[in-house]
């Protein structure tokens, strides 16, 4: 059996439920992820002092105030980590990270994955983000995205103030939701998805994302 990540051979120990799995990942890919550490309290963004980063009080000057909780660096391991889930379409591989994910998650507790388009969603047959938030615990979709245009045509810039895509098309009325993506770059995703689902009357909202960009991080699009 060979890792989904690298490619080189690994010797699983036999059990009857080996037959049914394909999802391994090999222990040096699996350690290669790299947590965050010490860093801004609002979005992960690694610092030594722990305060929040200048994007974060930005953010908050706006008005917008949105806590989002990122698991690791988006640093070479977790490119290609991702790259091989998102646009190689190994699924499978969530399982790694899914113990991690799942020690986030909390009682009464809603958890929307940020939706792609219905043309983004065609061609890729998959939204990697439900993928996560499943992992952690029970998800409902409020949100609908309706831009077709990808992120990776945008700079930093055009992220930031790009027209905001979601839409719910129904009130909120729900405890505490938290909103689940793969990849936090600029923070616009969520902030405008959070915004969103405040407007149709949620009352409580923060964020998981699996990865933090890192600012030496964009060498791929993601």
């Amino acid at each position: 059996m060979r890792c989904l990540i690298c490619h080189e051979s690994m010797t699983v120990p036999w059990t009857p439920a080996t037959l049914w799995r394909r999802d391994w990942v090999c222990p040096s890919c699996e350690s290669k992820l790299t947590p965050l550490g010490t860093g801004c309290p609002r979005c992960g963004q690694p610092n030594e002092t722990g305060e929040t980063c200048p994007d974060c009080i930005r953010w908050l000057a706006l008005g917008l105030d949105l806590t989002v909780r990122c698991l690791y660096a988006y640093d070479e391991a977790g490119i290609d980590w991702l790259h091989r889930f998102k646009f190689s379409g190994d699924v499978v591989i969530a399982s790694s990270v899914a113990p991690a994910l799942r020690a986030l998650r909390s009682s009464g507790v809603i958890y929307v994955p940020i939706p792609l388009s219905k043309e983004r969603l065609q061609t890729r047959r998959f939204n990697q983000a439900e993928v996560l938030a499943r992992c952690i615990g029970p998800t409902r979709q409020f949100l609908e995205k309706t831009e077709v245009s990808s992120q990776r045509e945008l700079g930093k810039e055009g992220r930031r103030h790009r027209t905001n895509p979601f839409t719910v098309p129904t009130s909120v009325k729900c405890g505490k939701i938290i909103l689940v993506d793969d990849v936090y770059t600029t923070g616009t995703t969520l902030h405008q998805a959070a915004y969103s689902l405040r407007q149709a009357g949620a009352s409580e909202v923060s964020a998981i994302c699996l990865f933090r960009a890192l600012n030496k991080s964009k060498s791929r699009p993601i």
